[in-house]
């Protein structure tokens, strides 16, 4: 036998070998698949798209880009993707192609998060540091929700000592670290507070007001590897924000409180010839307000659970899902007393119910360039009224490959959802509240539709990428009640409800340099989302609070080595309003006739945010360094909002722009990493 035929046959008996145990997760395999990792995670973009504009987020690259006041957070990273709209200061909205905040599932390991955000929405309810990696997607496939889904994947790599990554800023500082519990497991800790009320207290304001705030979150994930063929997670996160803002003029004043808690155990197993991963868990979101005036005081709690089971197989191009969840919410229930010793408690009703879901997709190289992807989902929504909803969601999709001239996909479904987010702001505050399907509307559901196309340059240095997508939109929901109206009234949930359907249409652009020391991405995006409702007070089709009909993106890092420069510059069209027309004041009340419904638009929004990263010490696994960040370096006070100010000694009054007190503001930050 001559030497190159031993050679050949020794090769592809590792190869044979390599291919039947490409399922077990070999822990030799696996150390060497990390070394390797070390080296490639260098060259990763920050965002590796996948299909259309949907991708994964590298959390280490989050950094890079000018943090909000020296903190770096990943769900403002995705505001920055044309996919995803850009919101205000005040608006801690979360919105994916002209869909609602409430549709888009933020989720840690794929357990729902239900509060996603801190201050807001300038942070997010995850600390990067934390996770390996951030998935988004603007579908959400099988999951009860209608549009997409931002998944923080858990870490899944065993540290041999001790390491961590600490930032301490003006703002905020956080810490994770990273503990040796064995041979085959490892624990990871995080902790994050903000240090706002102390370095600006003064400047943080709204409609010229003062506002104290301040957050708490914490995360443990203890992750173990038993046997070769199976992993294990136990994943904990808890969070807590508490704010007061205050209205000298009326001794208006507004406490709130928000809690945040998650718990779940993630289980993989790796069989010969499939793949088996389990989750149980746990979530829930509350909210409560004491609110207190010269005339009356009040408390708003409610509150939402979720406990469940999440089951998937992968066997031979299927993909089979499984699951069961059971529901809780207290919608939003006032409890209100005024100075004549009269109460309006509006005795809303604690929900439960009962969710599953069972889907079934199979995926199959067709040729040599069609790939076509296909499945149906059963989805069944039982509550305590004894009301039975279901409804069938198939799904398609085809996807050629034109090698060199790129990627070409359609994607078609129906997706359906059992619950809302509903509230007089978007701000995450104690006035915005779930409820379930059943008592207020039949579940919300969807057509969705997108042809995607995606294409590398320049030996894949550079990429374009690009989407169409459509929506139609059955039984939605707006709040169209005010504060006022409930501490004045006789509040009642169902009056304060507007339902009916809706659209929404736009392309999303993006133009990414994913090599080299400069890196970033241009995007654009256009977008209507449109809606119609039956009430007589609100005639005909109107754009939603949120829509921008433009949006320009323009994200930059570049690495010089000892440091890095990064900025951002975002201009977007304004959001619609409904102008106030005239008003008169009977007693302490001031009572507003309204004209068409978000008739009208805020000006555009612009900033510029510059930060950058000094290394004082840069090593494989070790780093140290100084971030300096500006926020708004124009100086630009964008309009969150319109409001009336009255002056009662000149008998007049303005109606005009509200901005919120974060103008120009630097930050500066230490960080560390062993």
């Amino acid at each position: 036998m001559s030497r190159r035929l031993r050679s050949s046959l020794l090769l592809a008996a590792i190869l044979l070998c390599t291919g039947v145990r490409a399922q077990i997760p070999d822990s030799l395999a696996t150390l060497r698949l990390e070394s390797s990792h070390i080296t490639e995670r260098m060259k990763k973009p920050m965002v590796a798209i996948k299909a259309g504009v949907s991708g994964e987020v590298s959390v280490e690259k989050i950094r890079s880009i000018p943090s909000i006041l020296g903190a770096a957070d990943p769900v403002r990273f995705i505001r920055l993707l044309p996919s995803v709209q850009m919101n205000t200061e005040t608006d801690a909205g979360l919105y994916m192609q002209g869909s609602e905040y409430s549709h888009t599932q933020l989720s840690i390991g794929g357990v729902p998060v239900y509060g996603g955000n801190h201050m807001f929405g300038l942070f997010s309810v995850f600390n990067p540091t934390h996770y390996k990696s951030m998935d988004y997607n603007t579908d959400a496939g099988q999951r009860p929700r209608l549009a997409g889904v931002i998944d923080m994947t858990l870490p899944d790599s065993l540290t041999r000592k001790l390491s961590a990554d600490i930032s301490l800023g003006m703002l905020s500082s956080q810490g994770t670290l990273r503990i040796p519990t064995g041979s085959n497991s490892s624990l990871y800790l995080s902790l994050r507070r903000t240090l706002i009320n102390l370095f600006y207290g003064k400047l943080l304001r709204f409609a010229d007001q003062p506002i104290k705030y301040g957050f708490t979150d914490a995360n443990l994930t203890w992750y173990l590897r038993p046997t070769r063929r199976d992993r294990l997670w136990v994943d904990v996160y808890a969070g807590r924000d508490a704010g007061n803002f205050t209205m000298g003029d009326n001794g208006f004043s507004l406490n709130g409180g928000w809690y945040n808690g998650l718990a779940s155990v993630h289980w993989d197993h790796y069989f010969s010839d499939f793949t088996l991963k389990q989750t149980a868990y746990c979530s829930r979101y509350g909210l409560t307000s004491h609110v207190l005036s010269n005339f009356l005081e009040g408390h708003m709690p409610s509150h939402i659970q979720k406990v469940g089971y999440l089951g998937d197989i992968y066997w031979s191009g299927w993909e089979f899902k499984a699951s069961a969840a059971w529901l809780q919410a207290q919608p939003q229930n006032p409890d209100v007393s005024d100075f004549y010793n009269t109460t309006n408690n509006s005795n809303e009703p604690r929900q439960d119910a009962m969710e599953t879901v069972l889907s079934a997709t199979y995926s199959r190289l067709v040729g040599y360039y069609l790939t076509l992807k296909g499945g149906l989902g059963v989805h069944a929504f039982l509550n305590d009224k004894k009301q039975f909803f279901w409804g069938l969601t198939p799904q398609v999709e085809a996807q050629l490959n034109l090698m060199e001239g790129g990627k070409i996909a359609a994607r078609y479904g129906i997706h359906r959802q059992n619950i809302f987010q509903t509230g007089m702001t978007n701000m995450g505050l104690p006035t915005e509240f779930w409820v379930l399907a059943g008592d207020y509307s039949a579940p919300q559901w969807s057509h969705n539709a997108s042809l995607s196309y995606n294409l590398d340059l320049f030996g894949g240095k550079w990429a374009l990428s690009s989407e169409v997508y459509f929506k139609r939109l059955y039984n939605q929901m707006e709040y169209k009640g005010t504060l006022m109206e409930m501490f004045n009234g006789a509040y009642s949930l169902s009056r304060s409800l507007l339902k009916g359907d809706g659209y929404a249409y736009g392309v999303n652009l993006m133009f990414q340099k994913k090599e080299g020391k400069l890196s970033g991405w241009a995007g654009y995006a256009f977008g209507r989302s449109m809606r119609r409702f039956d009430d007589p007070a609100f005639p005909g089709i109107y754009p939603s609070d949120h829509e921008r009909l433009h949006e320009f993106n323009l994200v930059a890092t570049y690495d010089f080595g000892r440091f890095d420069v990064g900025g951002t510059f975002v201009v977007a069209s304004g959001t619609p309003y409904t102008r106030a027309e005239s008003f008169y004041i009977i007693g302490d009340r001031m009572i507003c006739n309204y004209g068409e419904r978000n008739a009208h638009r805020l000006p555009a929004y612009i900033r510029l945010d510059l930060s950058a990263n000094w290394f004082f010490l840069k090593q494989a696994k070790r780093e140290g360094g100084l971030n300096l960040s500006i926020y708004n370096v124009l100086c630009r006070e964008n309009a969150v909002g319109y409001g009336l100010k009255v002056n009662m000694e000149e008998q007049s009054y303005q109606f005009r722009p509200t901005t919120f007190g974060l103008k120009f503001m630097p930050s500066l930050s230490v960080f560390f990493k062993f």
